[in-house]
């Protein structure tokens, strides 16, 4: 017999969280909300999205089929539809100006209704979503866990990710990531952290901030809601601290290997991660490279925070994997260092970082894409790249992307000045003609790095390169 799905709330109570109008049968049970047409299952709650594609509202009747419980829409398409609310009798209708924001109100209204979990909010301009893993692999092996699913960590993806949580975790570590002014202020009050991680304050979505200052203000949001007994943690590094520190009711706590209370030291393994040792307790963490050790360093301090033993904490690290995109290893007679989910200024330079730092008996291959959401500041932070990317110890680089031309065009330079020539550094708009360049280029021992924001879809190679070559 099939497990019963979990009730979350009745559509009545969603009512009164949102204080929209509801109309048809308000008992019935929610046990999901999905914001795609294509995830309806019965019991669902379906909100009806107007996006920049498609809008939401075109599919009621096909999420209505699928024996949805309810769906929420807007008045506006109400009125202009209303023969729905007869068709569909079997399906209640949430109403409100926003289906958006009724969802965010319904959110915040279940998790208003938990008590128990200790809510951690992860935010940051890069690295969040391994810190989010990290840090929920380590608490796991001293209580139960709930983490945000894959990256749904926006105003319309924390909604749907905090429903996970239950009265009997013991932790919900949640991913909140934002783009827009404001946006950091729908999610704390959603989620209401009691402790906050922010893992950097750097240049993703400045063209849309305006500002790292700005930045780490809209970051800082994210603990909003403290009354003083919550925590804040930021790097020992991070330069904006003072900032993030300022007017915080609460306590800031500093993250960092100066701050490990354990005996701690480690050994870089290489692709392979690093061997992790605390207080005499070892653990093989797969995670390679640098900057995937400061992921480390943060989850052994938080985790540390809440009690956790040297034993509790090595086990969790040795339990961390790998996400599909970052940091993604794929071995075979080229090896691949599948890093391309997204990128900017900061995670691309430590991306680069790393490859450089790998010994490698064969040639070191290049692949970088443009970085979105920089605004006016692009053209100048991707010149720095190519710079950056010029004086790496990369045999080939190859530049994609029309905003990835001033990259090029600046490693061109570099490589010239230098008098290493530029022969070794290309550039493309065009997908097909990088995979042809890329292919014919690689060769049999190589290692390649792939880098570049998520809609460049960079990912692409990963399959014509392992069908050429192979993989383990």
């Amino acid at each position: 017999m099939a497990e019963k799905s979990r009730v979350l709330f009745s559509v009545r109570q969603a009512g009164v969280w949102s204080r929209a109008i509801v109309f048809g049968n308000d008992l019935a049970e929610i046990t999901s909300v999905v914001t795609d047409s294509r995830d309806a299952v019965p019991g669902c709650l379906f909100v009806a999205i107007k996006g920049e594609r498609t809008d939401g509202h075109k599919y009621i009747g096909q999420v209505c089929d699928a024996g949805a419980s309810a769906v929420i829409v807007a008045q506006d398409w109400l009125k202009m539809n209303s023969g729905v609310l007869d068709e569909y009798e079997n399906t209640a209708f949430i109403v409100g100006e926003e289906p958006v924001r009724l969802m965010q109100d319904i959110s915040a209204g279940y998790m208003r209704g938990l008590s128990h979990p200790v809510r951690i909010g992860v935010t940051g301009s890069s690295g969040k979503t391994t810190v989010k893993e990290v840090i929920a692999a380590v608490l796991s092996a001293a209580g139960s866990v709930v983490k945000t699913r894959g990256n749904l960590n926006s105003e319309i993806g924390l909604p749907v990710a905090v429903l996970d949580i239950e009265e009997s975790s013991d932790y919900a570590v949640i991913e909140m990531g934002i783009n827009r002014v404001g946006e950091m202020d729908i999610l704390a009050e959603i989620f209401r952290p009691d402790v906050v991680v922010i893992t950097n304050i750097g240049t993703a979505h400045i063209g849309i901030l305006g500002s790292r200052e700005n930045i780490a203000a809209e970051k800082k949001k994210a603990a909003i809601n403290f009354n003083g007994s919550q925590v804040l943690f930021v790097s020992e590094e991070e330069a904006y601290s003072n900032i993030l520190g300022e007017g915080l009711n609460g306590r800031l706590l500093k993250y960092g290997k100066n701050q490990i209370k354990a005996d701690f030291s480690c050994s870089d393994m290489g692709l392979a991660g690093w061997e992790i040792r605390l207080d005499g307790h070892k653990a093989v963490y797969p995670l390679p490279g640098t900057h995937n050790l400061m992921n480390a360093v943060c989850a052994v301090c938080v985790a540390e925070y809440f009690g956790l033993d040297s034993e509790s904490i090595c086990m969790g690290l040795a339990a961390a994997g790998t996400l599909s995109g970052r940091s993604e290893i794929i071995e075979g007679v080229v090896t691949v260092i599948q890093d391309a989910y997204n990128s900017n200024a900061d995670s691309l330079s430590k991306a680069m970082k790393f490859a450089d730092s790998v010994s490698w008996s064969g040639r070191k291959l290049y692949v970088i894409g443009d970085m979105k959401e920089l605004g006016d500041n692009s053209a100048e932070i991707h010149k720095a790249a190519g710079k950056e990317a010029a004086e790496s110890r990369a045999d080939e680089l190859f530049f994609f992307g029309e905003d990835s031309k001033a990259a090029y065009e600046a490693a061109v330079s570099v490589k010239n000045t230098a008098g290493d020539g530029n022969d070794i550094v290309s550039w493309t708009a065009d997908y097909a003609e990088l995979e042809e360049m890329v292919l014919e280029t690689l060769q049999e021992g190589d290692l390649l790095l792939l880098k570049a924001s998520r809609s460049m879809n960079l990912e692409r190679l990963v399959k014509p390169v392992t069908e050429k070559f192979g993989r383990k």
